[in-house]
């Protein structure tokens, strides 16, 4: 008997106890489904957190103040930023970061608003990699003149006005201070710049009124934001651009050792720098750990699968009995035997896995729709789950086509 006779009884055994086959490959198809879906979401969801960071330049720094220790005059000050900018060396790019929360209205339906509001220099394009989707970033001139300009988050724009390029549309932002009203130059994927900062959303979130059923997310120059909310020119975050081939760590230590000079107090821990770079291979880490481990659970029901093949198997040979002793007796080899019901069992595992592998896919696809993440599902892993389908087939199909092949043709045509 060659390979394609052993595959046909083998197909031909599992049609005739369908359900009891189907039930067998139950432990495989949930065992490669979910270490399919673990992978391809937990990969995606990694890919994901990585492009945030990225989109705010691997080559950024992160300086911030800690406000439960600093006074009034530890804070950032506008000319502690050009004086980084031109006094520390490997310092390209300073982008400051200022919040507020204002009202505000959109001249197009005259619908009301919240506004978060996020205020910083022209040089902040430098540090958001990925730049504007729509329009352009606010210049250096209208920053100096305090100019009635914004550039508005992506998702915003779609919740506000029904579609993403909304370049030349105004919006009137007013405070207790002043009212504005400002007109939208760009549309880009600010919402990177608070995720990155580790500024919490949903802090900013509470400080708003309640009523309102939109919130729209800006970025401004500073010194609109100043004149619109009447806040200091003081800042608690300030991101550092490194010049090419810089040293990220060595920049940031630059600048934090400036800070302390400027504003006196060496003997306090009252600033950080922080390594965008760094965050990457942290995250990439941490995603790797995560995803294998809970992986590595998911195949547990793989073993539990395959043991499941092995009683099913067994109870195939018991009730083969007389089938394997009339083969033996007619001259089957010993290795024909193992060969029918190997080929029985790795079939059975293989069907299981492609099943699995289908809805895993499909699981994966899910879950990151859910997220709002595009999965990754590489062709290594689809061909690893199907491989080991196949191994976990051939290791516990090996005692019973083993025990299959060792009966006594007498004993096995003697068996009821």
């Amino acid at each position: 008997m060659n390979l394609a006779e052993s595959f046909k009884i083998a197909i031909k055994c599992i049609r005739a106890n369908w359900l009891r086959s189907l039930l067998t490959m139950l432990g495989i198809i949930i065992g490669i489904s979910s270490v399919i879906m673990i992978v391809g979401a937990g990969t995606g969801a990694r890919d994901y957190i990585v492009s945030l960071i990225e989109e705010m330049g691997s080559n950024a720094v992160v300086l911030s103040v800690d406000p439960s220790k600093a006074d009034d005059d530890d804070y950032i000050t506008f000319e502690d930023i050009e004086n980084i900018k031109s006094r520390v060396n490997g310092v390209d790019r300073c982008a400051p970061l200022m919040m507020g929360v204002a009202r505000a209205v959109l001249d197009t339906n005259e619908e009301s608003a919240i506004a978060m509001m996020m205020g910083s220099n022209s040089d902040m394009v430098y540090a958001m990699k990925k730049g504007c989707n729509y329009g352009r970033f606010f210049s250096e001139d209208e920053y100096n003149s305090a100019a009635p300009v914004a550039l508005i988050e992506t998702s915003s724009a779609e919740l506000a006005y029904g579609y993403a390029d909304v370049v030349g549309e105004y919006i009137t932002v007013s405070s207790s201070n002043a009212t504005k009203k400002v007109k939208i130059i760009g549309v880009a994927d600010i919402n990177s710049v608070m995720s990155a900062s580790g500024t919490n959303s949903s802090n900013m979130m509470m400080m708003m009124p309640a009523g309102d059923s939109t919130t729209v997310m800006l970025m401004l120059p500073c010194t609109t934001l100043s004149a619109i909310t009447g806040a200091e020119e003081k800042l608690n975050m300030l991101f550092v651009v490194a010049e090419e081939g810089a040293n990220n760590e060595a920049v940031g230590n630059a600048a934090v050792n400036y800070l302390k000079a400027a504003h006196g107090n060496f003997d306090e821990n009252l600033y950080m720098a922080q390594d965008m770079a760094t965050y990457i291979a942290i995250v990439d880490v941490v995603m790797q750990v995560l995803t294998t481990f809970i992986a590595c659970i998911g195949a547990i029901s793989l073993i539990v699968g395959g043991i499941g093949v092995m009683n099913i198997m067994l109870v195939s040979v018991t009730e083969r009995t007389r089938e394997i002793g009339i083969r033996k007796s007619l001259g089957a080899k010993t290795r024909v035997i193992t060969l029918q019901f190997l080929t029985e069992s790795v079939i059975l595992c293989l069907m299981g896995g492609l099943i699995g592998l289908v809805l895993g896919v499909l699981g994966a696809f899910g879950a990151c729709a859910l997220m709002g993440i595009q999965p990754k599902v590489t062709w290594w892993i689809i061909l690893l789950a199907l491989f080991f389908s196949s191994g976990v087939g051939l290791f516990f199909g090996i005692y019973p086509a083993r025990k299959a092949a060792m009966m006594s043709p007498i004993d096995a045509l003697r068996r009821e």
